[in-house]
């Protein structure tokens, strides 16, 4: 970091007295980003107001906090001697010196993390409280959410629709954008099929306008309003699409990329239609989107799905289309590229290293473990290929990469594990390369509030924020993988109460491992091939079946599915190694130490329930559901842990024709069974809902219990 370019612009600003009585704010020539943070922390403190004045007419006062934005050189960096060259990029400084503290940092970004951190001090710790020192740095420069669009959405159903006003409702947006910047994720990615009719009218392409009059005015005026108040929390935005996807007017009137249905575009059916039209079209409407909302940050492309072709003309293609159009635009943006899903690094890697008009790196996203992210920590599987180093090794020139961590795997039930964030960031941060990750969903938007059962009482308005902890978590870790247990169980308390705050703490972190485990153990690819919490398959109702509940994964199925992470042994494969007497060795996990594992959990979060019975609590809405849903991932390990048994005793008792282990694997179900009763009951919360996972059908699990006693006829009708 360069110090000498940077200017002091503030001093002391807000009156912080000891008795924490009387606190006023003064604002002057401060960023729209530091005086957003400010507003926040005057929310947190006892004041009701800004005083917007000169600092100049302060009256003298007892202590301060005083803001720097530092250079090399300036007096107050000299008077006190403090360190600036240890303050990076978003990065701050907290120091207590001569009664007063100092917030230092080089930039916006920095200024406002820092605050927020104050605003975080002060709500956790106590108004009367002094404040903490500290240095932080972020460990990764790009923290970005996925953020699927409802409209031109890249799925189809209600799931998605019925977030159509909620998403389009700048106050939504407000909410969200403050809890980003509060966890400190920095990026916005907008996700859907094409964009750009719902931003610009064409000009040299007027057949292309979806929306005239009051209606474009409308949507123009959403956009702008977005990306400004993005902005104002130093939270970069991309639009993200995929590729060869047109404007209706485009397709109607040139009868070009008419791609019949969702299913067959989507599976790549018909030839991708790379029409000169089509190719001129969006380099001018991808110029011309740059220039019309100068707020946003840049554009993202996916070069998969339509792009049935070869890796060489997908690649030219996107070099015509969308850098050619980013080239001719009056400003530089970023970019972010999608890995492509062949796989084929050398063809990408040539085209994407030649791109040198960009002011930052490339973003290069790269799906972790294809649509299942929440899994084991080890890449096993990319989307449609096979794993190999070739995009990081040897190091890019131009591009860092990006880890996408989709979740399909968890939608209604709460989840936070930090032990899992910070062994994944450990185990796949490449020095140099590693630029950051990406958390969200294909098939799950967090705005409408959808799931809850009206009988159901809870204090929140948006999706979003009944998953506190999973943005939370992610955000702050991915700032500072060595953020404490600590902190997030303040937060607990801060929520629900010194008594229970740690106890339900605990119990999330035990709960949240229950569908990392399953998704290593059963091996999904595509969203739909897994859904944990559901226990799911969904690749089986899309392709084979007509009903919901088939999608239900059968005990027989378990048996044999392949596992994800190499070094998990399926029930067929351990019991061949047992039957056979061959010894296993200690790098492999075991059906049999999964299910141990699974028990363990599953007893722990109840006994923790149970401590937290009769204790005194705030918030009592909220702490109900989220007791709820940790008893709700208690019950699931516990029967995913006697499915795992009666799987070990029905796969033995074929092998050796033993009516003893068939016996046992009928015991395990039944006993199974309970545990699925006691999930119901769990989450009657809930009302039934419509999930992707099961396209058109709705979602409970008691619709599925049928299906877990299925289990046990299958079992006994087994013959030897």
């Amino acid at each position: 970091m360069n110090f000498k370019n940077l200017v002091l612009i503030a001093v002391s600003f807000f009156v912080f007295s000891v008795s924490a009585q009387s606190r006023g704010v003064f604002l002057s020539s401060y960023s729209d980003v530091t005086k957003i943070a400010l507003e926040k922390l005057a929310d947190q403190t006892t004041f009701s107001k800004f005083n917007i004045e000169s600092v100049k007419k302060s009256k003298s006062i007892d202590s301060k906090i005083i803001l720097l934005k530092i250079e090399a050189d300036n007096k107050w960096i000299k008077k006190f001697k403090l360190k600036p060259n240890t303050v990076k990029s978003e990065g701050f400084q907290i120091i207590n010196k001569d009664n007063n503290t100092y917030l230092i940092a080089s930039d916006d970004s920095g200024l406002m993390y820092g605050i927020l951190e104050l605003r975080d001090q002060l709500k956790l710790n106590g108004n009367n409280s002094k404040f903490i020192e500290k240095t932080e740095i972020p460990h990764f420069p790009f923290r970005a959410v996925k953020f699927n669009l409802p409209w031109s959405s890249y799925r189809i159903g209600e799931s998605l629709h019925l977030h159509m006003k909620t998403v389009k409702d700048i106050s939504f947006w407000e909410g969200y954008l403050d809890m980003m910047a509060e966890n400190r994720l920095n990026a916005l990615t907008l996700w859907n099929l094409h964009p750009f009719t719902f931003m610009v009218q064409p000009e040299k392409f007027p057949e292309a306008t979806q929306f005239t009059g009051q209606e474009f005015k409308d949507w123009q005026k959403f956009w702008r309003q977005l990306f400004k108040m993005a902005k104002d929390r130093n939270i970069e935005t991309y639009i993200v699409n995929w590729n060869i996807i047109t404007s209706p007017g485009i397709t109607e009137t040139h009868n070009v990329a008419n791609y019949k249905d969702d299913l067959e575009w989507h599976y790549g059916f018909t030839p991708a239609d790379t029409s000169q039209v089509i190719v001129d079209y969006m380099r001018e409407t991808i110029t011309q989107t740059i220039n019309e909302y100068p707020n946003l940050t840049g554009l993202g492309v996916s070069i998969g799905e339509r792009m049935k072709m070869p890796m060489e003309d997908a690649m030219k293609w996107v070099k015509n289309t969308f850098i050619e159009g980013m080239k001719n635009a009056d400003r530089k943006v970023k970019f972010i590229h999608r890995a492509p899903f062949k796989v084929e690094p050398e063809i990408a890697r040539e085209y994407i290293e030649s791109y040198t008009d960009f002011p930052d790196p490339i973003i290069m996203e790269f799906k972790f473990n294809w649509s299942h992210g929440h899994s084991t920590p080890n890449l096993a599987i990319t989307h449609g290929g096979k794993v190999s180093d070739q995009y990081w090794n040897p190091k890019p020139s131009n591009y860092k990469m990006a880890w996408m961590m989709r979740n399909e795997d968890f939608i209604m039930l709460n989840w936070g594990n930090t032990e899992f964030i910070r062994e994944h960031i450990a185990v796949n941060d490449i020095p140099d390369v590693t630029a950051g990750y990406f958390i969200g969903s294909e098939t799950y938007i967090p705005a409408k509030e959808f799931r809850m059962n009206p009988d159901v009482n809870y204090n929140w308005k948006y999706a979003y924020e009944k998953d506190w902890e999973f943005y939370q978590m992610w955000g702050r870790l991915m700032y500072d993988p060595n953020t404490s247990d600590d902190y997030f169980i303040k937060n607990f308390n801060y929520r629900y109460g010194n008594e229970v705050g740690e106890s339900l703490f605990r119990a999330l972190q035990l709960g949240s491992k229950m569908p990392l485990r399953f998704s290593t153990f059963y091996k999904g690819t595509w969203d739909f091939t897994i859904y944990s919490e559901g226990f799911l398959n969904g690749k089986q109702l899309y392709r084979n079946y007509k009903e919901a509940e088939d999608a239900f994964i059968r005990i027989d199925e378990m048996i044999t599915h392949e596992t994800l992470d190499p070094l998990y042994l399926n029930i067929d494969e351990y019991n061949n190694l047992k039957l056979a007497r061959k010894s296993i060795s200690n790098e492999y996990v075991t059906p049999l130490e999964l299910a141990n594992e699974m028990e363990r959990n599953g007893l722990k979060i109840l006994a923790l329930c149970h401590k937290m019975e009769g204790s005194s609590i705030h918030n009592a809405e909220n702490f109900n559901i989220e007791i709820n849903d940790v008893k709700a991932w208690a019950h699931l390990s516990l029967y995913f842990a006697d499915k795992l048994m009666a799987g070990i005793n029905l796969d033995e008792a074929v092998k050796t024709k033993s009516l003893e282990k068939k016996q046992k694997a009928i015991d395990y179900l039944r006993q199974g069974s309970k545990h699925w009763l006691n999930l119901i009951d769990s989450t009657k919360q809930y009302q039934e809902v419509s999930l992707l996972h099961i396209r058109s059908f709705k979602f409970s699990w008691e619709m599925y219990y049928p299906r877990v006693l299925k289990d046990i006829e299958i079992v006994e009708s087994i013959n030897f």
